[in-house]
């Protein structure tokens, strides 16, 4: 293999290098047929492995195994939409990370890793919630203040992967399936519940990094007193320009930057089909295809009309959701949560995060309502893609610095609490 490997990476070109391995797979396919089935099988099992979230704990944790080689591995195999799986890395990536950090351990190897995550389009959401320890392994790779030490072949950074898994709903008082929307984890949302108990799902919450979600309102009355200093208020003064950045790129729209950069918070969320030329006319810069400005205003719509709809969809998951609904409101939520929140530069109070988490609370009594009622669990079927929106929308809250720390405590509850339930059902997440 290794022979192959050096052969393959002498190659000039991607279409030699693809005729090179097609020939080797079949001259072995055809000479040594019993050898070429063995690969084929170990390479789908590990695929298999690689995608079973509640398998990647106990290969992590085998001291025979080189962990750091077959995490590397995983991350290559590692299915697009298996959510699951990828949060299962990111929590072991993020302890692993920071302890090359802390102690200056294993750089090298945890730079490999690191490359292969930035590097990887099926692996951007795991970038976008580890960018910031990537970015200082890399920056201690290129410090020469850490001292050199050889690189461990055997357990890759032992004791700080996930515990095994236990049942966390031996301690909570579940009621009948039949009193619907009931939440079924009456106590969990209790500080006091974050202190680890037995039996109870265990939250390591320094890993996720909270200095980030403190914000310091800058009110100026200065400038609220003064009506022309309010017609030059853009997003760029209240700090929502990286925000609207992110949205304007979910949308594809980021060639408009500036037309956005030049307006206020509430105007972007007022532009529509009868205005949206005069605001063009106030900026003053470029053109907007008619196309875009069509783009633009439907977007801007939806922006304004959240608040209304997160309030029916409170009202709609109070009554009987089919689950073609409900893949619905989880579709609408992952859309929407890529849209800028106003911060406290823009609006008083949070009332519309604490909408969103209300929803999100609303939506897992109904996923585990449906949970109680199937025996397996397929990844493809219209709850499994609504259990793999569901936690997206998580990574989408704990990623925006708008939601208050409890709200990001809730909601990382919340998703440990479906995950817990799903480890607990047969399932097929590959």
């Amino acid at each position: 293999m290794k022979q192959l490997a050096e052969a393959l990476m002498q190659c000039k070109s991607f279409k030699e290098r693809q005729e090179r391995l097609s020939e080797s797979l079949d001259h072995l396919s055809f000479n040594y047929p019993d050898l070429y089935i063995m690969l084929y099988r170990e390479m789908k099992k590990r695929e298999l492995h690689s995608n079973d979230p509640s398998k990647i704990t106990k290969w992590l944790n085998n001291p025979t195994s080189k962990s750091f080689v077959k995490l590397h591995e995983a991350l290559m195999l590692v299915k697009n939409n298996n959510i699951m799986a990828k949060e299962e890395y990111m929590y072991n990536l993020r302890l692993m990370l920071n302890e090359t950090i802390e102690n200056g351990t294993n750089i090298e190897i945890a730079v490999k890793i690191c490359h292969l995550i930035e590097k990887s389009p099926n692996l951007t959401i795991i970038h976008e919630n580890l960018k910031h320890l990537i970015l200082q392994v890399n920056q201690l790779n290129n410090s020469q203040r850490h001292m050199p030490s050889e690189t461990s072949t055997g357990n890759f950074w032992p004791n700080y992967f996930r515990p095994p898994q236990i049942d966390p709903f031996q301690q909570f008082n579940i009621r009948p399936a039949q009193q619907l929307n009931t939440p079924v984890w009456p106590n969990i949302l209790q500080p006091t519940n974050l202190i680890s108990a037995p039996g109870q799902p265990h939250f390591r919450m320094e890993c996720f990094g909270y200095n980030h979600l403190e914000m310091i309102a800058k009110t100026n009355t200065a400038t609220l007193g003064d009506p022309q200093s309010l017609n030059d208020l853009t997003i760029l003064n209240q700090e929502m320009d990286g925000a609207v950045a992110k949205w304007l790129h979910y949308l594809k729209l980021h060639k408009y930057q500036w037309f956005f950069n030049s307006l206020s918070y509430l105007e972007i969320e007022f532009i529509d089909e009868d205005n949206i030329e005069d605001f063009i006319a106030k900026v003053n810069k470029n053109t907007i295809t008619k196309g875009a400005q069509k783009k633009i205003c439907l977007s801007t719509k939806a922006l304004r009309d959240r608040s209304q709809k997160l309030n029916n969809l409170l009202l709609a998951l109070d009554l009987e959701v089919t689950p073609n609904e409900l893949c619905e409101f989880m579709s609408y939520m992952r859309d929407i949560l890529h849209y800028p929140i106003p911060n406290k530069n823009c609006v008083v109070g949070d009332q519309l995060q604490q909408d969103i988490v209300l929803v999100m609370e609303k939506l897992l009594n109904q996923l585990l309502e449906k949970l109680g009622k199937i025996r397996s669990l397929v990844a493809q079927s219209l709850l499994g893609m609504s259990i793999n929106k569901y936690l997206e929308c998580t990574l989408l809250i704990i990623g925006n610095q708008t939601f208050m720390k409890q709200q990001i405590v809730q909601s990382l509850m919340f998703a440990e609490t479906l995950k817990y339930r799903v480890h607990r059902i047969p399932r097929n997440f590959n």
